[in-house]
């Protein structure tokens, strides 16, 4: 379903109570790390993984009570998704890396390079969440369903299933807490060189909210991909890959 062609090892790293599930794809010299989003898995990466897989080490972190990793008794907020996530990359020994968060992803990703910022090169966020404009889960929800009509049926199956693998418990116990959380305000502080990317035709990322960020992180790079809608590294997966390649080098 996924046609990821690279054969990951799999490691499940116990963090508290928490589990993270860690797959690594390739053994090339550079080390990315794949943050995936509210109630997916890393399976949406397959594509771009591999992509990146051809020259560099890739590891998609599926974190507590998402994807395989089992769902724990105590919720979190993005910061302490961030914690255990950074806390399971050292007991793994990966780092530094590229860190790429996608969606829900990109708010973990900006927690996990203040929290340690010495495990982090680069960091790229691809469609990041919330949208300051619209940052209610029923309008949320909306717009994930529009994105739906935009997106390629194998997406949506693969989404839907994660979701149901997730749980509406869990997903629904997480979506408040992303939806309160600010990233124009916590963005500023990230040290690692940022990137930001949105596909053209995504309605949960308006392109307003991306020159937002943009502006409260100054040097942050800001880039559309044409025609693509939220899943851009599914739907774009060449471009994408360049487009981290490129923040890698500081391009």
């Amino acid at each position: 379903m996924t046609g990821t062609k690279a054969q990951p090892t799999h490691q499940r790293v116990r963090v508290g109570e928490y589990d993270v599930d860690i797959r690594t794809y390739g053994d090339g010299a550079g080390h990315i790390v794949l943050v995936h989003g509210l109630g997916a898995s890393g399976r949406y990466f397959s594509r771009l993984v591999d992509e990146l897989a051809k020259d560099s080490t890739v590891h998609t972190l599926e974190m507590p009570g998402f994807g395989s990793a089992s769902t724990p008794h105590h919720g979190l907020d993005m910061a302490g998704f961030a914690k255990i996530s950074c806390d399971a990359l050292r007991a793994a020994g990966i780092g530094p890396a590229q860190w790429v968060g996608h969606s829900m992803g990109c708010q973990v990703v900006t927690e996990m390079a203040l929290c340690a910022p010495d495990l982090v090169t680069s960091v790229v966020l691809m469609g990041p969440t919330t949208n300051s404009g619209e940052r209610h889960a029923v309008l949320q929800g909306l717009r994930l369903a529009q994105d739906c009509l935009r997106e390629p049926p194998v997406i949506n199956w693969i989404l839907l299933t994660d979701y149901l693998r997730a749980g509406p418990r869990w997903y629904l116990r997480t979506m408040p807490k992303m939806v309160r959380h600010r990233l124009e305000e916590r963005i500023g502080r990230v040290q690692a060189p940022v990137t930001l990317v949105r596909g053209a035709k995504d309605p949960i990322v308006p392109a307003r909210w991306l020159r937002e960020l943009a502006a409260a992180r100054p040097g942050a790079v800001a880039v559309d991909l044409p025609g693509q809608p939220h899943v851009c590294m599914y739907t774009e997966p060449a471009q994408t890959a360049a487009l981290l390649r490129s923040a890698a080098h500081g391009q």
